[in-house]
């Protein structure tokens, strides 16, 4: 059975409680000042102190490990440290929808910490346990109106497992655990009386410490109110990890990189809210997606066929330009300003890549369904087919274009390919003037031919580069990069199966294929991260 101290303490602590229930309550209705309230606090804590609830000694950090014994200044100390946190869980709300859960977390935390240190501290592991559950319940069914008049009691409860708990604990570190553990609401109350002085407000009209300005610094810097909330819970929850890595491992080093890391990563998120960039967004006008500033076409694969008609039917006096990025074209893009205005001013921007799709749907702008190059490839010849109109092949490496060619008018019996030639000649431009004879040659043989549509395979960049280029001098409807497509169509290069194709697995065929485009691989890896962080900030940024 419990020892008659241990007894005592429980009788303490539970009147107390109690009364600090009915404290929180009467402020609730009636909003007790400042000093009325402290008073009040002061009287309930002295019952758990006199049961023998206090802070008696406390241990050098430093490796002698010594005790310091208080004393005189036991009682002040806990009695400090007791209202401190009591007003720091039950402070003005503001805080208050998200309290249950920092409670819950500091509660568990507290638990499991005891159980590490092995202490056999028996009194605060049975409090963290009825408090995290308590926490639990209002989190779960009581509803947010009804909560805060408990607060302080909360805090109270929270205050006294830290002083029978992990402060009784011989453990070098453990002064530092209470404070990482508390660490939210602590900073949280600190920070708003310093702030509450410096704007020279009245603390004494409050009906406690001042309102939460945590939350309000937050928002100045970007967050929503709901990012906000994300920020100090996730605060909280990485501080009560600290505490236990530091419970177990004992290094103030430790402790030190700990607090640092966690410091760094909220400078840079704080910094990526900050930034203004739009990750995702909606150009209503033009039915286009931006991701990362780059507009992309809500279109489907029949309807880029309507719209290839449309534009070779408008006789403009120089050429659409189409193009079909995949996501390392994203990737590309945002490093690459000349390729960027290319996108940005295309007349067609289909997405070319199941990762494109992927981050639209996260990041809750979903697009209709993938427009590979090679697909509209082969409903263009369809269409070419059915209305008479007429292609030219230009990329890839010598003959390849011809054997695509070739491969193209036995699928589609009636289609007119006026002509092809390889990529491989020296496409430098200055001032819009071809430097190269084969270049100027080429172009002079696509204007003879007028083919309708121009499709040009020399690889992202390169392609969109040279077609913008030479925009004004090709006697053309319609211009489109179409990467490696001539390698598939012309049977050098199998394609993914179908059942890949529609699950998004095609580039895992083409690794597969190609060992050599590993580099690429890694770099949808570093895609995905940044869809990641990309859903992140937005959650942080709106409501």
């Amino acid at each position: 059975m419990f020892e008659t101290g241990i007894i005592y303490k429980i009788i303490g602590i539970a009147i107390a409680s109690i009364l600090m229930i009915f404290l929180g309550r009467a402020d609730k209705r009636q909003r007790l000042s400042t000093g009325n309230k402290l008073i009040f606090q002061i009287l309930i804590s002295l019952i758990v102190i006199y049961s023998g609830v206090k802070i008696e000694f406390l241990r050098d950090p430093s490796s002698t490990g010594e005790y310091l014994y208080l004393n005189f200044f036991s009682i002040p100390l806990t009695l400090i440290w007791i209202v401190s946190i009591t007003n720091s869980i039950g402070q003005v709300d503001e805080f208050g929808d998200i309290t249950p859960y920092i409670v819950f977390i500091a509660s568990l935390t507290f638990l499991v910490v005891s159980f590490l240190q092995r202490q056999g501290l028996i009194l605060a592991e049975i409090l963290s346990l009825i408090l995290a559950a308590v926490s639990f319940l209002f989190i779960k069914y009581i509803p947010k109106e009804k909560l805060s008049s408990y607060y302080m009691s909360f805090g109270f409860v929270l205050a006294i497992i830290a002083i029978v708990g992990v402060s009784k604990s011989t453990a070098a570190l453990t002064l530092f655990i209470p404070l990482l553990i508390l660490g939210v609401p602590i900073i949280d109350s600190s920070y708003s009386i310093v702030a509450a002085y410096a704007r020279s407000e009245n603390i004494g009209d409050h009906s406690s410490f001042p309102e939460s300005r945590l939350r309000q610094k937050l928002q100045s810097y970007g967050f929503s109110p709901q990012g906000a909330n994300i920020i100090i819970i996730s605060s909280s929850l990485y501080l009560s990890l600290s505490a236990l890595i530091i419970s177990v491992y004992q290094n103030i080093y430790l402790l030190m990189a700990l607090l640092a890391g966690g410091s760094l990563v909220f400078e840079l998120i704080k910094k990526q809210v900050q930034s203004g960039e739009i990750i995702i967004g909606e150009d209503s006008s033009a039915n286009r997606v931006k991701l990362f500033q780059i507009g992309i076409d809500r279109i489907d694969n029949q309807s880029v066929i309507n719209k290839i008609e449309e534009f070779i039917s408008s006789q403009r006096t120089h050429p659409y330009l189409i193009v079909t990025p995949d996501t390392l074209a994203i990737l590309r893009a945002r490093k690459d300003s000349e390729y960027y205005e290319i996108l940005k001013s295309a007349d067609l921007v289909t997405p070319d890549g199941a990762g494109i799709l992927w981050a639209a749907l996260t990041l809750r702008q979903p697009l209709i369904e993938r427009v590979t190059g090679i697909d509209i490839i082969n409903k263009v010849c369809q269409l070419a087919v059915q209305k008479g109109y007429s292609l030219y092949l230009l990329g890839s490496y010598p003959g390849i274009a011809k054997e695509a060619a070739l491969n193209l008018t036995r699928c589609y019996p009636g289609l007119k390919i006026v002509g092809s030639h390889h990529g491989y000649f020296d496409s430098r431009v200055k001032e819009n003037i071809a430097t190269n004879k084969e270049e100027a040659e080429i172009i002079r043989e696509i204007n003879e031919k007028r083919p309708d549509i121009l499709l040009v395979g020399m690889g992202v960049p390169k392609q969109e580069k040279w077609i913008a280029n030479n925009l004004e001098k090709l006697n053309v409807s319609v211009c489109m990069g179409v990467g490696g497509s001539f390698d598939v169509l012309s049977g050098r290069i199998p394609r993914a199966p179908l059942w890949m194709q529609r699950h998004g697995m095609e580039w895992v065929y083409r690794l597969i294929k190609q060992p050599k485009r590993i580099f690429r691989v890694l770099a949808l890896f570093y895609f995905i991260w940044l869809v990641i962080v990309g859903k992140i900030i937005i959650t942080l940024k709106n409501n």
